[in-house]
């Protein structure tokens, strides 16, 4: 039984690490929520990259391994909120506010026997004339079995924390 443990993990393992290979990966919009308005959807910034902290298609985790992404992850959070806002219905593209932010921590902390999923975003909304209109931090955080769809868990953690800015009224009014 325990050589089947260890093989089992031993194959999360390279599934999770990417095995110095990056992950091929496209964010499917899911959430029930709907939404009215119009944005523009601006860069991302990803703080551990321009810290030199992690490769630009890195994500933070702590067990053995990298975690490559096939794509930069300032660039895939982005089209995810990209995909997010429209598919919840607001208009993307439109409008003379647009959205950007700073994703200050994306953490898979997978050192143990279960994994805890952390995602930290800085969202700011500026006007044509470049002024703040908005500005929210969402910070959220999930926790998953080990054994559980890794690409499914991270497209669910970044769904949450996209939900949690459509869920902000403050957000809503600064996009009408």
């Amino acid at each position: 039984m325990k050589s089947i443990a260890a093989a089992a993990f031993a194959a999360l393992g390279l599934v999770v690490s990417g095995c110095a290979e990056s992950i091929p990966i496209e964010y499917t919009p899911s959430s029930t929520l709907t939404a009215a308005g119009a944005v523009k959807v601006g860069d991302f910034a990803y703080e551990p990259t321009l810290k030199g902290k992690m490769k630009p298609n890195q994500i933070h985790n702590t067990a053995m391994g990298t975690v490559l992404l096939d794509k930069n992850v300032d660039v895939f959070y982005r089209n995810a909120v990209f995909t997010e806002l429209r598919f919840v219905g607001v208009k993307v593209g439109t409008g003379d506010k647009t959205l950007t932010g700073d994703i200050k921590e994306f953490l898979i902390d997978d050192l143990g026997y279960s994994v805890d999923w952390t995602i930290d975003v800085d969202y700011r909304i500026t006007d044509s004339a470049g002024a703040v209109v908005y500005e929210s931090d969402k910070f959220t955080k999930n926790h998953t079995s080990k054994f559980a769809n890794a690409i499914g868990a991270l497209q669910q953690q970044m769904k949450v924390n996209i939900e949690e800015l459509i869920k902000d009224p403050a957000f809503i009014k600064a996009i009408n």
